[in-house]
């Protein structure tokens, strides 16, 4: 019986070092490979930074907002968007943000995508916000190597595609020269309002951003032909139900989106590669000098 349990705590040792091991290493790779844990890990330590401008949203926002080309023309800026986000973790992200740094940014754009977000009050929050935020409590769900078990998938596709290994992350943002063309046909469609207007998350955003009188632009991202919708541009004020307001830009309008060559602009799945990116952004910048514009008669993006 004695040896016995001696082979036991001995294998529950071996076992649990190993464990330990394999996730540390997990970790390790994921921190130099993977672009959304970088993103995260060096938002967390900025040291005093001075951004004029914040980007929020998902893996669309990720690729397609040029913080660079927005910082090279004056508008110092960071995008802290990633892959898989909810409308609650962006919340999240920023509120952190914001009390943390001194300095707070002038603008907050937060990208959406309608045609693959319609659960917009998910309470879901991004594993990698999760397991770094300050006042998380750790549990045996928080080992990294299950929690964050997509990221090895796209570690791997790292492994077998030079083109993903080529990407390149600035100031938050995945640059990607890789293009998929765009195939798919259009579908008649309208911007449903009631989805920003209705959403607790996106009124919680303008209301935090009203608090520390930040201004929001709320932007529905562009998408491939087959999301696209015939709503206007706008600006479009959207009211929230808890009494605060917002600006919403609708760049998946189809007369915006002929801007984008189906043929080079995209990396599939409405994701912009970093040629569309620049063109986006540069629609960003003209949308950002017209801000001092009153919304009801602002002049659309695309005209």
């Amino acid at each position: 019986m004695k040896q016995f349990a001696i082979k036991f705590f001995g294998f529950l040792l071996y076992f649990t070092v190993f464990f330990v091991l394999i996730n540390a290493i997990y970790v390790a790779v994921l921190a130099k490979t993977d672009w959304n844990f970088r993103n995260r890990i060096e938002s967390l330590r900025f040291e005093d930074p001075d951004f004029d401008l914040l980007v929020l949203g998902a893996s669309t926002s990720f690729d397609a907002f040029d913080t660079e080309l927005l910082t090279k023309n004056g508008i110092k800026s960071y995008n802290l968007a990633m892959g898989g986000t909810t409308i609650k973790t962006s919340y999240i992200q920023l509120k952190e943000y914001l009390e943390t740094y001194t300095l707070k940014p002038e603008y907050v754009l937060l990208g959406h995508n309608s045609p693959y977000d319609k659960n917009v009050d998910s309470e879901e929050i991004h594993p990698l916000v999760e397991l770094t935020m300050s006042d998380h409590k750790y549990t045996i769900n928080d080992v990294p190597i299950l929690k964050l078990k997509w990221l090895g998938f796209e570690f791997l596709k790292k492994v077998v595609s030079s083109k993903h290994r080529e990407a390149v992350l600035a100031l938050g943002q995945m640059k990607f020269r890789k293009a998929i063309p765009d195939h798919s046909d259009f579908i008649e469609s309208y911007l449903e309002i009631s989805l920003f207007e209705e959403s607790y998350w996106f009124g919680e955003i303008a209301r935090l951003c009203n608090q520390y009188k930040l201004k929001l632009i709320i932007i529905e991202m562009p998408g491939i032909k087959a999301t696209q919708n015939l709503s206007e541009v706008g600006p479009i004020k959207l009211h929230f139900e808890n009494g605060h307001t917002a600006r919403l830009y609708n760049l998946n309008s189809r007369d915006f989106c002929t801007i984008f060559d189906s043929e080079k602009d995209w990396i599939g799945n409405s994701h912009l590669n970093e040629f569309g990116a620049i063109k986006f952004t540069k629609e960003i910048l003209g949308i950002i000098k017209n801000d001092a514009i009153p919304a009801n008669d602002a002049i659309s993006a695309c005209q």
